[in-house]
């Protein structure tokens, strides 16, 4: 056996959810349990493969053992609202596997008692009891669907047992889990995160940072500061126009009003508006493969709580790939029902996201190390969909300077235009696009900042405040429920914004917009610093 093909092996081992999620159906209802001796063996498999592997596998490995020896309170249960998610949106309710993955997820839960006798920071007790939460809410719906007796008390058995995991790693209690209640409570007890001598071996293991915790955290600070004035300008605008005060809050709910989207129209524009820019997205920003699947569908009842807004998720690289392209249009949740939100939404998860994942899919020239799901692909897509925002914008402004050029170009305003004037709808995405780039520029001073222990999460959020003129619950509520992932928050400004400064370089040689995008979005999800070897020996920057 290849050592590809024995990563692999250990791959679907230690990760059967996911194996099951990329088209390996004999992994359905099967769940790794963390015991000791499981731990032992998957370490031993990995230093044994260590010693053969090329760069490319062995950057898997490391982001691999990274994951099985990290050990936090929430991550248990988050284990298993994740593998009970994961078959719920591709199977719905399969009682059989049902009963399997309760049974079990007890003995997952059961073998990692041992953390519930340290003593954790209290964010790190508000992610556990949000997690234990969240698993026992999405057990019920599956549970009310079930008909067997069997598996219904499976189902409650593993729920009393999630019960118990809050009561041993949370000591606080709260109701309502929001700004209001958690940001005094942190005021009082926040002290760090317990990661300041770990950190920088999260951020090289698992997303392969090329730039060190002090450069992620002066270019974060500094790309604030180059683009706070704009973002500012953006908002005193739409306040203008809108007659409103100029915060995010407030020209949220009038854009809301102004350029509303009914909420029984929201899936049908969606899919007008997907046709529409998928034409644009091919002329403009990036070529699409032939074999392009995705299907944009509405939030299932059952899975409304879990997506209030929208999401997407790919699946089967290893047999017939595919995107879902969720959008939520239950009232009592939180739809997206202005035009720019959608269209910003649109853009990231549709023509980011998921042309990476079905291109990369598609390419047959890269091997299966370099398509398996980890934590290597998320700097290379949130960074890529974080960047194809900007892009989308710098497309609308100059359809509005020089006027619609094409059929393509007609098609576009016309939709836009049975909402708003198409000049305003630009404004409108503007300000979404400024806002979401503060949003991620602060996302990842936070994870620096919070991680390394230079402040706690209640100053960074008075920093932040007095930084950017945000207010002190937006932030809260776009920043602290990264924390449960160190690392995670800076990928999507790190990589998008080193991605702007490659294509730069790329296009004064001559390579145009598409064909560098193309490359990049078809590239697959080695390790960041290897990619970015591909990409620049491909057009010698």
């Amino acid at each position: 056996m290849s050592v590809d093909k024995e990563v692999l092996a250990l791959w679907k081992e230690v990760s059967p959810s996911s194996a099951f999620s990329a088209g390996f159906k004999e992994y359905a209802g099967q769940v790794w349990v963390r015991s000791h001796q499981n731990v032992r063996a998957a370490l031993a498999k990995i230093a044994r493969l260590r010693q053969k592997a090329d760069p490319v596998a062995q950057k898997l490995l490391a982001s691999m053992e990274r994951g099985i020896v990290w050990e936090e309170p929430h991550n248990p249960p988050g284990e298993v609202m994740g593998v009970f998610f994961s078959h719920l949106t591709i199977e719905g309710v399969n009682e059989k596997h049902v009963l399997s993955l309760a049974e079990q997820c007890v003995s997952l839960l059961g073998v990692q008692q041992d953390l519930w006798e340290r003593s954790w920071p209290i964010e790190l007790q508000i992610f556990s009891a949000q997690s234990c939460d969240g698993a026992s809410a999405l057990l019920e719906t599956i549970k009310r669907q079930c008909e067997s007796k069997e598996t219904r008390q499976a189902i409650t058995a593993l729920q009393a047992r999630l019960v118990l995991w809050k009561k041993n790693t949370c000591s606080v209690k709260l109701k309502r889990n929001d700004f209001a209640e958690t940001f005094p409570l942190l005021r009082k007890k926040s002290m760090g995160l317990g990661r300041k001598n770990s950190y920088s071996a999260v951020l090289r293991d698992w997303y392969d940072y090329l730039e060190s915790p002090k450069d992620i955290e002066r270019l974060a600070v500094s790309w604030i500061d180059a683009e706070k004035a704009a973002f500012k300008k953006s908002c005193q605008k739409l306040a203008k126009r809108y007659k409103c005060k100029a915060s995010v809050e407030e020209i949220n709910k009038a854009l809301g009003k102004h350029q509303h989207i009914p909420l029984n129209e929201l899936l049908r524009t969606t899919n007008e508006l997907r046709r529409a820019f998928q034409k644009l997205a091919v002329r403009e920003w990036v070529k699409i493969t032939p074999k392009y699947d995705v299907r944009v569908i509405e939030t299932p009842k059952y899975l409304v709580p879990f997506l209030p807004t929208a999401a997407m998720q790919p699946f089967g690289q290893f047999g017939r790939p595919f995107c879902i392209s969720f959008v939520t249009t239950d009232k009592r949740a939180s739809p997206s029902t202005f035009l720019p939100g959608v269209a910003q939404t649109l853009i990231h998860e549709e023509y980011g996201h998921c042309v990476n994942f079905m291109n990369s899919y598609a390419n047959k020239k890269l091997r299966e190390v370099e398509i398996i799901d980890s934590s290597l692909s998320t700097p290379l897509t949130e960074g890529l969909s974080f960047y194809r925002e900007l892009e989308s914008l710098e497309t609308f402004r100059q359809m509005v300077k020089s006027g619609p050029r094409d059929r393509v170009e007609r098609e576009v305003i016309r939709l836009i235009e049975k909402f708003c004037p198409f000049a305003d709808f630009v404004d409108g995405i503007e300000f979404e696009v400024l806002q979401w780039r503060m949003v991620r520029f602060l996302r990842a001073v936070s994870d620096v900042r919070i991680n390394l222990e230079k402040q706690t999460f209640p100053e960074f959020i008075e920093w932040a405040h007095k930084k950017t003129g945000l207010s002190r619950k937006l932030i809260f509520d776009q920043t602290f429920h990264f924390q449960e992932n160190p690392g995670y928050a800076p990928c999507y400004s790190v990589f998008g914004q080193r991605l702007r400064a490659l294509q730069k370089r790329a296009m004064k040689k001559g390579v145009s917009r598409v064909e560098f995008n193309t490359f990049v979005a078809s590239a697959g999800f080695p390790a960041r610093s290897i990619f970015e070897r591909n990409l620049r020996g491909k057009f010698r920057i």
